[in-house]
């Protein structure tokens, strides 16, 4: 019977795997968008940002800088206050 220990960092390795292959299908269902082009980066951070992920988590499912994301949110949050008013 292995440790404990070993057994937890087993789990860890395969919730890693996991969210590398759900990163890999998210990133190939924005390039297969339905109009035939792949999905702009501004919608793509749009999208995931609806879903609930934080900035990082948007940048490393998308392969791009923090900042890049936080930037770009701050730009699309600034459009939709300009539509409220």
């Amino acid at each position: 019977m292995r440790p404990l220990k070993s057994r937890q960092e087993e789990g860890l390795l395969d919730i890693r795997e996991a969210v590398k292959r759900l990163d890999a299908i998210i990133n190939i269902l924005f390039e297969v968008a339905p109009t035939g082009k792949p999905t702009p980066i501004g919608r793509r951070i749009e999208i995931l940002d609806a879903a609930g992920l934080r900035p990082i988590e948007i940048a490393r499912t998308l392969g791009i800088s923090i900042t890049n994301v936080s930037t770009r949110l701050g730009q699309i949050r600034k459009r939709r206050t300009a539509k409220k008013l």
